[in-house]
């Protein structure tokens, strides 16, 4: 049976598969063939099949595009949401600060802890992962970088270690414009992809598998 998370994206599927292809086209400037739609995710070569919305990596891949639900989201979302080309206004603003809803509760959620332990007394790894993902070094963070996910959208990663009083702590930044780009809830899911990779290129410069 499928779960939530895989009957929303079949159904963001299906409306990518409705939609006017050729304006997004023409709205992004996409190199474009009969059988796909090119573009770069997260700095990645990518291809999107016009016939069936499968996400497909174009070309070799260190990083394993296996599970494609927070990645097929935010594509779909960025494809479809606005008639005209969004453009980045250039300054950041966090997620709470963009108008959602987020209930009760989600101040320890928007600290990601439970992320940001492992990466706890290791900056230069997760630095280094971050360049990997094509970011750009920010400050006011002990890891800062702005990470490019599509175009000129990009979301802003930072990261405080841990000590004897703090618990390490994540936080990410959004353009103030991102609403323009995707849908509010959508951003939960580019947080997710952005995580997936960091954790992945991570534990490779750490050593491990």
């Amino acid at each position: 049976m499928a779960t939530n998370y895989e009957k929303m994206e079949l159904a963001a599927r299906a409306l990518f598969l409705q939609s006017d292809q050729q304006a997004a086209i023409a709205r992004w400037d996409l190199r474009h063939d009969g059988d796909y739609l090119y573009f770069h995710l997260f700095s990645q070569p990518v291809k999107l099949d016009r016939r069936t919305a499968e996400l497909l990596p174009d070309g070799p891949w260190d990083y394993p595009l296996e599970s494609t639900v927070n990645e097929s989201m935010a594509v779909f979302d960025l494809l479809t949401l606005s008639p005209r080309r969004p453009r980045a206004k250039g300054t950041w603003s966090s997620i709470s600060g963009l108008g959602g809803v987020i209930g009760a509760g989600h101040d320890r959620t928007l600290s990601h802890e439970g992320d940001a332990a492992r990466f706890a007394g290791h900056p230069e790894a997760l630095a280094r992962a971050c360049r990997r993902l094509g970011g750009t070094p920010e400050t006011k963070a002990d890891v800062g970088f702005a990470i490019p996910v599509f175009a000129d959208f990009r979301i802003l990663f930072q990261f405080w270690d841990g000590d004897e009083e703090f618990p390490a702590q994540i936080k990410y930044l959004f353009d103030e414009n991102a609403l323009q780009y995707m849908h509010y809830e959508t951003l939960w899911y580019v947080m997710g992809a952005a995580m997936s990779r960091l954790t992945w290129y991570y534990r490779q410069e750490q050593g491990l598998r």
